[in-house]
């Protein structure tokens, strides 16, 4: 199966961008090693009445790696700029952030803040900043070790795509089978995931610099919940999310972290209802 997007540079890098319909703008940002067909269910409903907008973050997908570790700052200015190369230069969007992405659309959101109609963090990653024992450089130097040496002996190509079915709870959706194999069996995508997962440490910080650059759009807080007793912990965390941010909160239940693959219509649904709260100049809901 071939790409669906294009290829197109975006500071300086090579990125995989897809686009879909036509309408108000949506632009969706995967989690750690997110790729752009985790969106594809979600697409498809959204796709019918917005312009959505989906990229491969660099050394991600189908995206060139660019050999360094992502920064609030440069992924919150990625985001603009895949915007600007597919002539969404005008319009306000509605950033969707899951995850790890959810900093990165949350960024762009107060950093980009008339362009940003809405926000939507499904089940988005929640830490305070900290010092690691490691400084940041050996810390990426490790990360891009390990990933030499796991993709060298032959585990990334034997695991890979096993590993995704784990995280996602099944097999890849028709059609898309051969272009999840390429993508897990990279060993580019191997060090880029485990470069940006080093970095989830340093990110916190970083985010927490520009929270005061002003206010939000209208935002939404969507916590997963698969419904285990576990969970309601984790829930409980995003609903505090939501409050410090003056947002509004929702569950999805049941879901798993992947909501976007579990509960794609549900998904769908709350991200198409921020546009028209945001045009017709609506209040957030109750």
């Amino acid at each position: 199966m071939k790409p669906a997007g294009r290829f197109l540079t975006v500071q300086g890098s090579a990125l995989h961008v897809v686009v879909d319909g036509s309408g108000p703008a949506v632009v969706l940002c995967g989690g750690l090693a997110g790729n752009w067909f985790d969106w594809d269910a979600v697409t498809r409903a959204l796709a019918v009445d917005h312009t959505v907008v989906r990229f491969d973050r660099p050394g991600c997908g189908l995206s060139a790696p660019t050999g360094r570790p992502p920064t609030v700052h440069g992924e919150s200015d990625r985001i603009a700029g895949v915007l600007d190369a597919v002539g969404v230069d005008e319009s306000a969007v509605v950033v969707v952030g899951h995850s790890m992405g959810g900093w990165y659309a949350e960024a762009f959101a107060r950093r980009h803040r008339r362009r940003a109609a809405g926000l939507v963090l499904l089940d988005a990653s929640i830490a305070r900043p900290q010092r690691p024992l490691l400084a940041p450089t050996p810390r990426y130097r490790l990360a891009a070790a390990a990933a030499a040496v796991t993709s060298a002996s032959g585990l990334q190509r034997l695991l890979g795509p096993s590993v995704r079915r784990l995280a996602y709870g099944g097999g890849p959706a028709a059609g898309t089978e051969s272009l999840v194999r390429r993508v897990f069996t990279d060993p580019a995508y191997l060090r880029a995931a485990l470069v940006e997962n080093a970095a989830y440490a340093d990110l916190p910080a970083e985010l927490a610099s520009i929270r005061g650059l002003g206010p939000l759009p209208p935002t939404l807080v969507v916590a997963a919940d698969p419904g285990r007793p576990w969970s309601a912990r984790w829930v409980r965390s995003q609903r505090r999310l939501a409050d410090d941010l003056g947002a509004t909160f929702t569950a999805l239940r049941p879901a798993r972290h992947t909501a976007m693959v579990d509960r794609p219509a549900a998904v769908a649904a709350l991200v198409a209802a921020m546009p028209g709260a945001a045009y017709r100049g609506r209040g957030r809901q109750p």
